[in-house]
């Protein structure tokens, strides 16, 4: 459904009372409503910049989801869908994302850059009330709204007067304007309730700038957070699909969801965040058994390449990319079984509930410079003592401990990355070296790994009848490989000693 709006807003004091219209208008009776709105839009406002507002409301005579869009003269095009046309409780209709498309075009991006994520939560108290011709009472020229807002999640609240036009004229509406305006209302210095709830955020966008250091942890932390659930969102049908890369980025953001949930628990209420890391990591789990059936074929493949000509015995590149191909294919296939769940839908659910209603606590509103470093610094303490445990093993104890140390390394690298566009260089820089700690020891991960998978497809080709001899070579290989333990041993080291946080 399509239709124009033409409404004016007012502000006005809390405890002031209704403004009188006199012979204007008869009034018709009250009508009493709670509403709440979510608002969506990419991470970079790219909707609001462009005065388009995008939302799902519950509440009121007009439920659903209400697309509005600037025209020439003005007003405003609205256009609306049902509650229940999404994908997903917070997942925009199809037909709305192609009305965003065409009025957007090339300024939507693409990926997850372009995802429509919640941005801002309105929940409003409103009294409704007909104003009515007074030689035609059967008309209702327009209505009268006297809003009480709630912006979530940061608390702020205000009370605003909307005029919106139902059979009246533009005349009529300015009547009710010079009126107001006798009485000491005048118009809102906001065009809507969303553009106050965003502030100077989109302006900031628009600059490229995001959440800054004196601003609130909150919006630090969650501008990451709301980075990996558009790339997990976006990337849905390309994982379906197994296009190139697309598993390995829904992965890595899988990691760094659960990984910024984990190190900024204490602004976080963890009775809501705890058994959402589970599903995370549930989902993650998914995403991994086809990711590491590629990446380990790809590594195979290159290293039976890189052999000499007469170390290649039997039909070794065959069988490792017959082998491997075929647990990528049925890891994928088990993968779509998961996208196509409940529990995966329910997960995506949980993840946008998140973003439009984030559970803080503790310091989450204070500052961020002021609070955010020093949870970072617990990550590297946590790093420390994993790094201290595997200086004390030996073997493959030794190899089980420096894994545990480089997911504790990640969980640092991520949270500096969450905090570099807020914090600056310096955190940065702590990002880029504790990378180079997940690179190194990684590398010592990836040999562990195919030594072991090369046992399985080794005892398959023997199996099989094939010669043995060229897999006894590429497994001296990775156990060769993995004395990089003194690299990624050495790398901690540094990173252990850098001077941010």
């Amino acid at each position: 459904m399509q239709q124009v709006e033409a409404e004016l807003k007012f502000a006005i004091r809390a405890d002031d009372p209704l403004p009188v219209l006199g012979e204007l208008v008869e009034v018709g009776p009250v009508r009493e409503q709670h509403l709440r709105a979510v608002y969506l839009d990419t991470q970079a406002l790219h909707l609001a910049r462009h005065r388009i507002t995008l939302r799902r409301r519950e509440g009121g005579a007009d439920a659903g989801w209400h697309l509005k869009s600037p025209r020439p003269d003005g007003t405003r095009l609205e256009v609306h869908a049902p509650l229940e046309d999404g994908p997903g409780r917070l997942r925009v209709p199809q037909t709305l994302h192609e009305q965003v498309l065409a009025t957007l075009g090339h300024a939507l991006p693409e990926g997850p850059d372009g995802t429509l994520l919640p941005v801002a939560v309105l929940v409003t108290h409103r009294l409704e009330l007909d104003l009515l011709d007074p030689a035609r009472p059967e008309v209702v020229l327009a209505q009268l709204c006297d809003d009480r807002v709630t912006a979530l999640p940061a608390g702020e609240t205000w009370r605003e007067l909307e005029v919106e036009l139902v059979d009246g004229d533009e005349a009529f509406l300015g009547h009710v304007a010079d009126i107001f305006e006798r009485q000491g209302l005048l118009l809102a210095d906001d065009p809507s309730k969303l553009s106050r709830a965003l502030g100077d955020r989109p302006e900031r966008a628009r600059r490229g700038e995001g959440p800054a250091a004196g601003g609130p942890a909150a919006d630090v932390v969650l501008a990451y957070l709301a980075a990996q659930v558009a790339v997990i969102v976006a990337r849905e049908e390309d994982v379906r699909t197994d296009v190139p890369d697309a598993v390995h980025k829904t992965r890595v953001a899988t990691r760094r969801l659960r990984s910024a949930l984990r190190t900024f628990r204490r602004l976080l209420d963890r009775d809501v965040v705890d058994p959402l890391r589970e599903e995370i990591r549930w989902f993650a789990t998914a995403l991994g058994a086809p990711r590491d059936a590629e990446v380990m074929r790809d590594h195979l493949l290159a290293s039976v390449d890189d052999l000499p000509h007469d170390e290649r015995v039997g039909p070794v590149r065959e069988r490792v990319s017959t082998d491997l191909g075929q647990r990528h294919a049925a890891a994928h296939q088990a993968l779509v079984q998961v996208l196509d769940s409940d529990r995966y839908r329910e997960l995506v659910e949980q993840l946008m509930d998140l973003l439009a209603a984030p559970p803080w606590r503790g310091r989450a509103h204070q500052r961020a410079d002021q609070v955010l470093p020093a949870l970072v610094l617990g990550a590297v303490d946590r790093a420390r003592t994993q790094a201290r445990a595997a200086e004390r093993a030996e073997g493959r104890q030794q190899l089980h401990q420096l894994h545990e140390a480089r997911k504790k390394a990640k969980a640092v690298r991520y949270a500096c990355e969450a905090l570099a566009p807020a914090l600056g260089e310096e955190a940065a820089e702590a990002a880029e070296v504790w990378e180079q700690v997940t690179e190194t020891l990684g590398s010592v991960q990836d040999a562990a790994l195919a030594a072991e998978w090369l046992r399985e497809v080794a005892a398959a080709a023997q199996e099989a009848g094939e010669p043995g001899y060229t897999y006894g070579v590429l497994a001296a290989q990775a156990v060769t490989r993995a004395q990089a333990v003194q690299d990624g041993e050495e790398a901690l080291a540094r990173a252990l000693e850098h001077g941010w946080p």
